[in-house]
């Protein structure tokens, strides 16, 4: 049995923040950097890769430094983890570069929003999301986690949510996507939620509020600059996409983000 102490996926960090505890932490913590960093893994400092991601046992030491704004996902829990399944390929204390890492963030933001809900089981249902992630990283290092589609289609949608991700001020549609890469929508949309692990609405939704919270972060910038710039068509959808995904208002995160690096983490 184990418990989720503190999550937070997407959470964004100003260039330069680093961690550094000699002594490590008291829980295990799960890191997911989606940019590259400077960490300590096994001993040695290494240069990891955007995706990379570590789960550190209590007691060992931590530290790790990001060159350029920092975006990851962490998560610290207590209790026993020598039964959960997956630990066999993915171990404690090793950096991993999973192939297919789209599904982490998903897995993550899922366990933060029921961290901070107040709905029935919500611990048992956290400890059976905690073991889902750990199952799929171990398929994926393990190369048993490849989606059941062609390369050529993987490739193409790969590409597109690139360009999706890249372009959020667009008002993408479901039939625009599937035109890009010559599928029909429902082919488009089975073959996209058995990739990523949502559907394309959901993952266009959650790239832009995790666009808005770093921009809220880490710009003064107003709502109504947000909101247009992510292609809503009123701030006020904005504020309540927003708070349907976060559990909060734009403004109450932006506060809540600048008390905390004030304060330290």
């Amino acid at each position: 049995m184990f418990k989720t102490e503190s999550i937070r996926h997407a959470w964004p960090e100003k260039a330069g923040f680093a961690i550094n505890r000699p002594k490590g932490h008291w829980q295990y913590t799960f890191l997911h950097f989606f940019n590259s960093v400077e960490i300590l893994a096994e001993g040695k400092l290494t240069k990891a890769p955007p995706h990379a991601c570590i789960l550190y046992r209590p007691g060992t030491p931590q530290y790790f430094i990001s060159r350029q704004p920092l975006t990851h996902d962490w998560i610290h829990f207590s209790g026993d983890i020598s039964g959960v399944p997956g630990l066999s390929e993915f171990q404690p204390d090793r950096l991993y570069l999973p192939p297919s890492p789209d599904f982490i963030t998903g897995i993550v933001r899922e366990c933060e929003a029921e961290f901070f809900g107040t709905r029935p089981c919500r611990d048992e249902l956290l400890e059976i999301k905690t073991k889902e992630l750990f199952i799929r990283l171990s398929r994926s290092v393990s190369g048993e986690d490849a989606p059941a589609v062609g390369f050529g289609t993987e490739e193409r949608l790969r590409k597109l949510r690139g360009e999706v991700f890249s372009s959020l001020g667009h008002r993408w549609t479901v039939e625009e996507m599937a035109r890009e890469v010559s599928l029909s929508q429902s082919r488009f949309f089975s073959v996209y939620r058995s990739i990523y692990g949502t559907s394309p609405v959901g993952d266009l939704i959650n790239a832009k509020i995790d666009r808005a919270k770093t921009e809220l972060a880490m710009t003064d910038s107003t709502l109504a600059v947000i909101s247009e710039s992510l292609g809503y068509g009123s701030t006020a959808h904005f504020i309540r996409q927003f708070r349907a995904v976060t559990g909060m208002s734009p403004g109450a995160y932006r506060k809540e983000f600048r008390q905390k690096t004030n304060g330290g983490k």
